[in-house]
């Protein structure tokens, strides 16, 4: 499943963003996160993690709003966006088979140290300066 995770991330930022996506081990700084939850009748219940600099999402409005003014309620529509973008994509692909997996409502976290996040399975990414990281935890 994580697999199908990792295209749908490559898939949003490669495809969509036009960004060069490169795997890295190194992310720091303040970032913000959200949270949604991805159900699969044979695997159960898992709560996807997704933490971005405020950079990706600056970057994000410069291509797509044209550098519009944003405020702190417009990082959190943004961050809980790329959640849903990403892991519904996921699920897109997931379900071409069977209909198997249901998709939650993502949740913004805020501003947090994903440190405090223990994850089962993660994969952290760069694009250009700025790097991301998505994971999950199974229930």
């Amino acid at each position: 499943m994580f697999e199908i995770i990792e295209k749908s991330v490559k898939h949003f930022f490669e495809e969509i963003l036009k960004c060069k996506l490169k795997p890295t081990r190194c992310i720091r700084g303040e970032l913000y996160g959200s949270s949604i939850p991805l159900t699969s009748k044979e695997e159960g219940e898992f709560d996807f993690y997704l933490f971005f600099p405020k950079g990706v999402f600056e970057r994000y409005r410069d291509i797509f709003l044209k550098g519009a003014e944003l405020k702190e309620d417009d990082w959190c529509d943004l961050s809980r966006e790329f959640a849903n973008q990403i892991i519904g994509f996921a699920k897109i692909k997931l379900n071409e088979n069977t209909n198997e997996f249901k998709l939650g409502i993502p949740e913004y976290l805020g501003r947090v140290e994903f440190a405090d996040f223990k994850l089962d399975k993660k994969a952290t990414y760069s694009v250009g300066e700025f790097a991301f990281r998505i994971g999950y935890k199974k229930r």
